[in-house]
């Protein structure tokens, strides 16, 4: 089984209810615990993964691993809060099936992780104060994405 690079960054301000605290913040594993990410000095997070990939014997990589979540035609990863309680305050399911075995090729040719920027500066809640969470589109490029206010820069493929 092969194995790719995911490097998620995480450009916004979080849910509008949540613990604040930074450790409550994360890539969510199977088993339910958050692992943080890096936080840069422009406030994005930035989370290192890899996930494998089953052979190419289907249409589209079928992902695996700690952080993959779904059916196998529709995986996804999740980015969580937590309150302070230690439930979660709001998940946000980030879809991989954007992902073509063209990218991952590409990716391992150029021995670069695939990148996918997250940009959620307006977090809604329901109107007793939920937060609202769900699926958030996520484009996933060939690259070592540096991102600057505005701009993204890097190898990208």
């Amino acid at each position: 089984m092969e194995s790719l690079g995911i490097r998620l960054i995480y450009d916004g301000t979080g849910p509008v209810t949540w613990s604040r605290d930074p450790h409550a913040f994360g890539v969510q594993d199977r088993a339910g615990s958050l692992h943080l990410g890096t936080p840069g000095p422009d406030g994005k997070v930035v989370f290192e993964l890899t996930l494998q990939i089953k052979s190419e014997a289907s249409d589209a990589p079928v992902f695996l691993g700690e952080f993959v979540h779904g059916p196998p035609k529709a995986r996804f990863l999740y980015l969580g809060w937590r309150n302070a309680q230690g439930a979660f305050a709001q998940r946000l399911k980030l879809p991989l099936g954007t992902i073509s075995w063209n990218d991952v090729r590409e990716a391992r040719e150029r021995q670069v992780p695939l990148v996918g920027i997250l940009i959620d500066h307006h977090p809604r809640a329901t109107s007793t104060g939920a937060n609202i969470g769900g699926s958030r589109p996520i484009s996933w490029r060939c690259g070592n994405a540096v991102v600057a206010e505005g701009s993204r820069s890097g190898r990208i493929c």
